[in-house]
């Protein structure tokens, strides 16, 4: 039976959207605009990717059996967000998976097996961080920058980040425009601001905000990023390029510019998923809501063939940890990361990995609650579903008694959520209140 809470005593209405085809005719076939119009007047799709090192598919399915698993993708799971709250489980806050948009994931799905081991990702504008994290959940001996240039979004990726204990997402926020950096990233992943026309049924009012004066402004924004993309991958490496636009103008016909301009550039060719759509020109693939089972995204990948065979350097700031992760001292802070190199010394990093310490005028704890996800040195404790329940709405909570009084980390099904500190069976609540939530 499925442990995910039913939305109850409201019956959602689905609002009526109307939206310029133009764009579709010219890569569309005509069955598939009117599959379009009817996806229009149905509920959007949302999905979740399993963290499978700390949550397996079995234990997934056994807890939420609404789930339905995706045919070709292991990882990714769709739900219907008007029945299910997957965001409000305690599992989620656990860390065992990650929501987004089906269409979101299927880019890390491609990636997954075109890149070379120990692989170095630059996200240019990465907020909330999903598709870094997809790519993440998928090759965890990835090295992974993830940019934006709004601080308060850059800092959503660091959360999500700690959440999911993915010590080797380094966040930082600075306009990716200025960022000065050799061609050294085997991939660099390129979310571009559009005009979000891919979304609209999921948001309905980004129809109303469509127009193409919009898609005209944002263009030169796209064409400098993919600039930027262009400097910072080393030869042979992947510019994943992507919008939430139907329109050929921000998607096949700005790539199209882009290849023109750096004809060392190529398409990587790819099996389309069912549903999938090939762009105008077979530029790219679309992902349309009504023909594939999930929101509208673009993307191409594409492949630097000449330039820079860039070896990176290995830093002499970090000192090993334990045998899978190396700490770094950062702003008066220590972190815990898989990796660093000296070229990113000067990055003005807001998380480069996992923080240490509590550095706040008056920490309860000295350690930050992102190191309960890493720590090997603090007593781990396993406690049952309705103890970490209270636990994380900010309760204090019983344990076995003959545990050692101390620090502990509390854990459910082996994943960590949070600090404590135990005095004889009793533990007082180290969790941050920004975190505390009432769960199921």
């Amino acid at each position: 039976m499925s442990k995910s809470k039913k939305n109850k005593g409201v019956v959602p209405v689905k609002q009526t959207i109307t939206y310029d085809f133009s764009s579709l005719l010219t890569y569309c076939s005509p069955e598939e605009i009117e599959k379009f119009k009817e996806g229009l007047n149905q509920f959007s799709v949302s999905s979740l990717i399993l963290n499978a090192g700390k949550y397996t598919s079995s234990q997934l399915e056994e807890t939420f059996s609404d789930l339905k698993k995706d045919d070709t993708d292991h990882l990714l799971y769709r739900f219907s967000k008007e029945e299910d709250r997957m965001g409000k489980t305690l599992e989620h806050f656990a860390g065992a998976f990650y929501i987004l948009d089906p269409s979101s994931g299927v880019i890390s799905s491609y990636l997954e097996k075109l890149l070379p081991k120990d692989f170095v990702s630059l996200d240019l504008c990465a907020a909330p961080g999903g598709k870094t994290i997809a790519m993440d959940l998928r090759r965890k001996d990835g090295l992974y920058l993830a940019n934006d240039i709004a601080f308060d979004r850059a800092i959503e990726i660091s959360k999500n980040a700690q959440r999911l204990a993915l010590s080797n997402i380094l966040t930082l926020s600075i306009d990716p425009v200025k960022l000065s950096l050799p061609e050294m990233f085997d991939l660099v992943i390129l979310d571009a601001p559009c005009s979000g026309s891919g979304m609209i049924r999921k948001e309905p009012k980004m129809a109303k905000d469509y127009s193409e004066e919009k898609v005209t402004r944002l263009l030169p924004i796209q064409e400098n990023l993919l600039e930027k993309a262009y400097e910072c991958t080393k030869k042979d490496g992947i510019i994943a390029y992507s919008t939430c636009s139907l329109s050929i103008k921000e998607d096949e016909e700005q790539v199209k510019s882009f290849m023109k301009r750096h004809p060392d550039v190529e398409m990587i060719p790819l099996s389309p998923k069912e549903g999938m759509v090939i762009g105008k020109e077979n530029i790219g693939y679309h992902m349309i809501p009504g023909i594939y089972d999930g929101e509208g995204i673009y993307f191409v990948l594409l492949r630097k063939t000449k330039g820079d065979a860039y070896q990176l350097n290995q830093s002499k700031d970090v000192k090993k940890y334990n045998d899978e992760l190396m700490s770094l001292s950062f702003k008066g802070n220590t972190y815990l990361l898989s990796r660093f190199y000296q070229e990113f010394s000067k990055l003005p990093f807001i998380a480069p990995g996992m923080k240490v310490y509590d550095k706040s005028e008056h920490p309860k704890c000295e350690f930050d609650h992102a190191y309960s996800k890493v720590s090997d040195d603090i007593q781990l404790v396993e406690i049952d579903r309705q103890t970490a329940l209270s636990y994380v709405q900010g309760n204090e909570v019983k344990i076995d008694s003959a545990i050692k009084d101390g620090l502990v980390i509390l854990a459910y099904q082996k994943m960590r959520l949070g600090l404590g500190k135990n005095v004889k069976g009793k533990v007082k609540n180290y969790l941050p209140k920004g975190l505390r939530s009432n769960l199921y």
